[in-house]
């Protein structure tokens, strides 16, 4: 077991690609898995994208973009930052935890397989919600051109700290609190100004909001749609923010997983 959290030597991607490969199986012939991946993503751009549709009549085009970009990045936030903490979910769901321990892989070579299967599935979503965006409401997300990219660099980074805490919290907590793995995010969501800016919160909310680095993604992409130019204090802002959330994530990951190990908690997730 030890050696699967503290093996050392360079990361083995083969074993790295074995993680990648086993969920891209079971999303295939899980139903649950795939309607999480294709299907949910799909349903969220139609109902929102119906719902800016109807507001475009009554207010700007601007306006519309600024709803249906929002909902768009917001699911590259959901998805990555839940995707890290469920997978390990279903690893312990699937009683696979004790094939985990028994094989070579590393912790850190686990976890980059998580990371690597949840940017895969997020660029699938992306191009589905990208196509039927196009398609059905005439709206181009890449019209931010760069920008988009670097809008996505933050909101990535920030959801793999919070994937990590999840992780992390489930080693502290147990597999009982596994729910909160896709419920946390939501719980930030009224304050990361997704679908409305950052002014129209109260004094205290917006306290909060301007720590919170997806606020600062969400800022600037508005400010993209605006003006047609990018928001560098905005990104610099997420960035700053989001090196101190990831320092903090794998720090407290770091004190979890040795508490566990002396605890024995890690033996009792299977």
């Amino acid at each position: 077991m030890c050696s699967f959290i503290y093996r050392g030597g360079q990361m083995n991607f083969n074993r790295v690609f074995a993680i990648i490969l086993r969920h891209i199986f079971t999303t295939m012939h899980q139903l649950e898995r795939f309607f999480d991946v294709i299907i949910s993503p799909v349903l969220v751009l139609i109902l929102w994208g119906f719902l800016s549709t109807y507001v475009q009549s009554i207010q700007s085009q601007t306006f519309a973009a600024f709803l249906l970009g929002g909902m768009i990045l917001w699911v590259v936030f959901e998805k990555v930052s839940t995707d890290i903490g469920v997978n390990f979910m279903f690893e312990i769901w699937d009683r696979n935890v004790i094939n985990l321990f028994a094989s070579p892989i590393t912790f850190l070579e686990f976890i980059t397989g998580l990371l690597a299967i949840s940017f895969i599935k997020i660029m699938i979503a992306l191009t589905s919600m990208w196509l039927m965006a196009g398609i059905f409401y005439n709206f181009q997300i890449t019209s931010l051109g760069f920008g988009l990219a670097l809008l996505w660099v933050n909101l990535f980074i920030f959801a793999v700290a919070f994937g990590i805490f999840n992780v992390s919290l489930i080693l502290r907590y147990g597999h009982s609190i596994g729910p909160l793995t896709w419920i946390l995010p939501f719980f930030i969501q009224p304050f990361a100004a997704v679908f409305y800016p950052i002014s129209i919160l109260p004094p205290i909310f917006q306290k909060i909001a301007f720590v919170i680095p997806i606020s600062h993604v969400f800022e600037g992409m508005r400010f993209a749609f605006k003006t047609g130019q990018f928001d560098y204090n905005n990104f610099w802002a997420a960035l700053i923010l989001n090196a101190i959330y990831l320092t903090a994530s794998l720090a407290f990951f770091g004190y979890t997983l040795r508490n566990a190990l002396r605890s024995g908690r890690l033996v009792k997730l299977i």
